[in-house]
């Protein structure tokens, strides 16, 4: 899964995506991003396609609010959407083929379940450059108010991490992300054709401190590799806990 994730600012955003300005007020990089419902301050950036066929950055809730949701919140955890079920579940099967868009990131944290204690790692670009998950929104309205969300859509981790964790966000780039955010590519086979395993040589990554466990703690350190251990630490499996 992908519950906690890294968000670069607005600025280097717009720049990756040559993007216009946009507001004055504009997104400040985030280093411990947790789903929530409810609560627009904590709103993450997103791109999609608008209607007249250009790119923009909007701000949506990271958990998906269905259009036909009789509440306003929901108890199912939809902030990931499985890609072995994204196109039958309820959920995501309309946003799957009419508004899918890009979650920019630096980075994203798995944590690794051991009997000693579940350990997190960050996970990011190999060479240090921007990514984009690839994301389900949908525009939920209400008597009284409007609520756009989206979902990251996740499948099986790489070999490469698969000692640590078995689920990983997607990844899309260049030509696939552009034809992911296409509103016009309605094909079923074709949209899930960009879905691809992550590439072991695309992602980096390393142990971090237990603080990124608290959603509350929000600074740069905590993707600096934790302090308690060497640099390069040596993946293990679940059953040899003991030579971590």
């Amino acid at each position: 899964m992908c519950g906690r994730y890294v968000s670069p600012d607005q600025a280097a955003i717009e720049r990756h995506w040559k993007l216009g300005r946009g507001d004055s007020n504009p997104l400040a990089a985030r280093y411990n991003i947790a789903p929530q419902q409810g609560n627009p301050r904590n709103y993450i950036p997103v791109i999609r396609m608008g209607e007249d066929g250009a790119l923009e950055l909007v701000r949506l809730q990271w958990w998906l609010l269905p259009h036909w949701s009789r509440e306003v919140r929901i108890k199912y955890q939809t902030f990931n959407a499985r890609v072995e079920t994204v196109a039958t579940a309820a959920s995501y099967r309309t946003p799957l083929k009419r508004s899918r868009c890009l979650i920019p990131a630096v980075g994203w944290y798995e944590w690794q379940e051991l009997p000693t204690g579940n350990l997190p790692w960050y996970l990011h670009g190999a060479h240090g450059e921007l990514l984009a998950f690839a994301g389900l929104w949908d525009r939920w309205e209400g008597p009284d108010e409007v609520i756009e969300s989206c979902s990251i859509v996740i499948g099986t981790a790489n070999a490469k991490f698969m000692p640590i964790h078995d689920r990983m966000p997607f990844l899309l780039d260049g030509e696939r992300g552009e034809q992911w955010l296409d509103r016009k590519l309605v094909d079923q086979e074709q949209i899930m054709s960009l879905l691809r395993p992550v590439p072991d040589e695309a992602i980096a990554f390393h142990r971090v401190s237990k603080r990124v466990n608290n959603a509350r703690v929000e600074d740069p350190a905590l993707i600096e590799p934790d302090p308690g251990r060497e640099p390069e630490q040596k993946i293990i499996s679940k059953g040899n806990a003991e030579l971590f």
